[in-house]
């Protein structure tokens, strides 16, 4: 009696998604645009700082990352990486190449450079801490909103708008000066306004990329709570920043 033979199938392996030397070249071309930001004129470095210098741009590009990485462990470590990576790219840039941090001197006389360069050191790491953060939770709602069911989808998705508009929302809603007939005020008036619908736009396309079914009332009903999340939550970020980093 001849032996049956059992053919097992055998599932195709999921994609690791984005490699270590993707993380890099991504984080480098993500951090060296907003240090060039800085040092084009007044008009055009506005207008690159707008898509790449902002809790938005940044936000953007981890949350496109976790929705890339099919992995759920890995989709916020590799989005982590990448902003980290473009962190340690935009302060090492400063420190070698423009070096704003050195130059001048102090009420008595002495170099300045000492206090430009611990002011620098303090900037990096408070960047790198929210970079890290910032990595962690856009990473893992991009992973969600692609793979989860339709109700987790769109909460996250509501969650994210809220997060990726967060800086806009709150430059416009707290910004007292916003009506001040000034080229620099309202340069960074545009910049706040154009962050919202942007934001919208990519997690509306986020949405809408999903295999399977979408749960429209669900996102929009998360995206008007976490729109309040986030400006209280850039409230912090910003009092921290004026502080001293």
């Amino acid at each position: 009696m001849a032996a049956v033979e059992t053919v097992t199938e055998i599932e195709p392996p999921v994609a690791e998604g984005p490699s270590l030397r993707w993380v890099l070249i991504a984080g480098a071309l993500l951090g060296t645009p907003a240090f060039l930001g800085d040092e084009l004129p007044e008009a055009v470095g506005r207008i690159v700082l707008t898509l790449t210098s902002n809790g938005f741009a940044w936000g953007a590009a981890a949350f496109g990352t976790g929705y890339l990485v099919r992995r759920a462990r890995r989709a916020p470590v590799v989005a982590t990486g990448l902003l980290l990576v473009a962190t340690a790219v935009y302060y090492l840039l400063i420190l070698v190449v423009s070096r704003r941090w050195s130059g001048g001197y102090t009420e008595d006389g002495s170099p300045h450079d000492l206090y430009g360069l611990i002011g620098l050191v303090r900037a990096a790491g408070f960047w790198l801490v929210l970079a890290a953060g910032a990595g962690l939770v856009f990473g893992l709602l991009g992973h969600v909103v692609r793979n989860a069911s339709p109700g987790r989808s769109a909460a996250a998705a509501g969650l994210s708008y809220g997060l990726l508009a967060a800086e806009g929302l709150h430059g416009l809603a707290t910004a007292a000066w916003w009506m001040i007939d000034d080229p620099f005020v309202q340069a960074y008036v545009v910049s706040y306004a154009v962050q919202v619908p942007l934001a919208l736009a990519v997690v509306t396309v986020a949405m809408a990329g999903r295999s399977g079914p979408v749960s429209w009332a669900v996102y929009t009903a998360s995206a008007v709570c976490a729109a309040g999340l986030g400006i209280a939550l850039w409230s912090v970020v910003d009092s921290i920043r004026v502080s001293g980093f």
